[in-house]
């Protein structure tokens, strides 16, 4: 049994079956990744990570150009931590207050990984 199906085991509205609430619409639109609302509940692993989805790109802006290039060096810094073959290509704007980026790697799940731990760098 998996841990969704043991903490809702007791909810009257849960399907075990399905390993959500009955009501639950998840994936009704057939899009590959769908969370619902009401539940939480989401669709496999399988369908989250997508083969060949490598690139992310993002825009940093700490308020100042050096403050930004201090930020996005950190950035950057553990992008090639993850992946020493990371491709990285940047631009600035408004005089270096804002640098947009965008980043390859060689593997959906380095991506992944990298998208994971940028949340404790902001």
């Amino acid at each position: 049994m998996s841990n969704m199906s043991r903490v809702n085991a007791m909810d009257e509205n849960f399907d075990p079956d399905k390993g959500q609430n009955v009501s639950c619409r998840l994936n009704e639109q057939g899009d590959s990744y769908v969370e619902c609302a009401e539940c939480g509940a989401q669709a496999e692993i399988g369908t989250v990570i997508q083969a060949g989805d490598v690139v992310y790109s993002g825009q940093v802006s700490a308020g100042s150009p050096d403050a930004t290039a201090a930020l996005y060096g950190r950035i950057l810094e553990l992008a090639r931590e993850i992946c020493g073959e990371v491709k990285a290509e940047s631009s600035d704007e408004d005089g270096g207050a804002v640098r947009r980026y965008v980043f390859t790697f060689t593997c959906t799940a380095e991506k992944m990984i990298f998208e994971l731990r940028l949340r404790n760098i902001r």
